[in-house]
């Protein structure tokens, strides 16, 4: 045996490594997805309540909502108090349902769908252009999520065709509509799911976890708010 050997030996043993021992079974990705899927479902009244706390202490201004009704009002409410001229939304179909196109219209407010559907006389970087133009001029964003986490108050949104990051980066205010059955948790059963998307080949480019209003510190450790992202934040939990 080599000195190589034996300094691997001495350390599996100090370890409790036998070559008898065996690590523990992994539960194969598809079990575990699908156990995380039917607990959040399970336990969505108790997970949509702890949100509630959770992100209220996050910084998030979190409003429950009964129905699509409520919510869209309390979206355009919310606008008519910032005098938004101009807003910004994902294509999530929550916000479909919510309606908030004609609602706005109404008050004499654009809204604007910020989509990178690769289809179109529009080149993609001619789009993206467009799209961050129109996100930087927007009062608020108003976005849908994939998941939100009970346990730290977040909320994540997966990139992917449709689906663009600046309708909750670059507006000063930001707003994202939660349903009932998309909150898990923990990061654990967030990463789980991720885990098998990935594995399925359907991850998406990127994910963004918001963990409420962006803020960033000096060499003097005096917190701003806002700088890097939206100053404010509303949650609203639908259901």
């Amino acid at each position: 045996m080599s000195d190589r050997d034996r300094f691997f030996e001495g350390l599996r043993r100090a370890l409790g490594r036998t070559p008898e021992a065996k690590l523990p079974a992994v539960p194969p990705a598809g079990s575990r997805h699908e156990e995380v899927k039917a607990d959040a479902e399970a336990r969505a009244g108790e997970l949509l309540a702890e949100l509630e706390v959770s992100a209220a202490q996050a910084g998030w201004q979190v409003h429950r909502a009964a129905s699509t009704v409520e919510a869209s009002e309390y979206v355009a409410t919310l606008a008519a108090g910032l005098e938004a001229r101009s807003v910004v939304c994902t294509t999530h179909a929550v916000l479909d349902r919510l309606g908030l196109a004609a609602l706005l219209a109404e008050a004499g407010r654009e809204l604007h769908t910020i989509s990178m559907n690769g289809t179109g006389a529009e080149p993609p970087d001619a789009q993206r252009a467009e799209h961050r133009e129109r996100a930087l001029a927007a009062d608020m964003g108003v976005t849908g999520v994939d998941y939100a986490i009970a346990e730290t108050g977040s909320c994540a949104i997966v990139a992917r065709k449709g689906v663009s990051r600046l309708a909750s980066l670059l507006p000063p205010v930001h707003v994202a509509v939660v349903e009932r059955g998309q909150v898990l948790p923990s990061l654990d059963e967030l990463f789980a799911l991720r885990r098998h998307s990935h594995v399925q080949g359907d991850a998406g480019s990127y994910m963004n976890i918001i963990s409420g209003p962006s803020r960033s510190g000096d060499i003097e450790q005096t917190l701003v708010t806002g700088v890097h992202g939206p100053r404010e934040v509303h949650m609203v939990l639908l259901g």
